[in-house]
């Protein structure tokens, strides 16, 4: 059960949202609040809400589910499941997915270098040396640091090769993938993923999860 803050309890303190591993806690109208579709009880992080733990005043509390009737937003229409035969699908091949699948799955095995830009770049010939791909590492904490990079390079999470893969099977369904759209939710990735057997995660853990991992796609 996600955290609230009650009306006119907060002090503004700020002790609290550097603390939220998911950055549920948000600032608006210089009011704090929590949001219950981010917020997962620091479940898989700590023992107990951080939130609650950095407040002076311990105002954080479990939100409560409100009784009676309540209206459920129907879910927009998605793409039909993959492996509709239970065991195989097709699906749309090019280099820079299968290269993106090698950045994600190899990481810091392959030859990064600095580039002009001070950017870790991974870069090989294709096409028999007619061409290049290259991979670029332009986030970071300090720019300057390599360290960081390779870190930030080693953190990466194989499943978002999944990602890149679940995609080209769904855009290979398509008749015209070049001016058509697919639409898939949650409930799908979590399928595609595996994640629907990890009984140890909630939902908002597995939302949070299937956040990072879209992030690194």
């Amino acid at each position: 059960m996600p955290y609230t803050i009650p009306n006119n309890s907060c002090v503004g303190c700020d002790n609290c949202r550097p603390q939220c591993p998911t950055g549920a806690i948000k600032i608006e109208n210089n009011e704090y609040w929590i949001d219950p579709s981010v917020c997962n009880n620091c479940e898989g992080y700590y023992p107990e809400p951080q939130c609650v733990v950095a407040c002076p005043n311990n105002f954080p509390m479990p939100r409560q589910a409100k009784r009676g009737r309540c209206k459920v937003e129907p879910r927009e229409a998605t793409s039909p499941d993959l492996f509709s035969n239970g065991k195989s699908n097709p699906f749309a091949s090019a280099i820079a997915i299968w290269e993106a699948c090698n950045v994600l799955s190899q990481r810091t095995s392959l030859p990064w270098e600095i580039d002009e830009n001070s950017h870790m770049c991974y870069s090989r010939k294709i096409t028999q040396g007619r061409g290049a791909i290259a991979f670029y590492i332009t986030q970071s904490p300090n720019q300057n640091e390599r360290v960081t990079k390779l870190e930030a390079i080693e953190a990466l999470d194989i499943r978002a090769a999944c990602i890149h893969l679940i995609f080209a099977a769904h855009a290979t369904a398509l008749d015209r993938p070049w001016e058509q759209e697919f639409a898939i939710d949650d409930r799908q990735i979590e399928k595609y993923l595996g994640l629907e057997k990890r009984k140890d995660l909630s939902k908002n853990a597995k939302l949070t999860l299937i956040k990072n991992i879209l992030n690194q796609a």
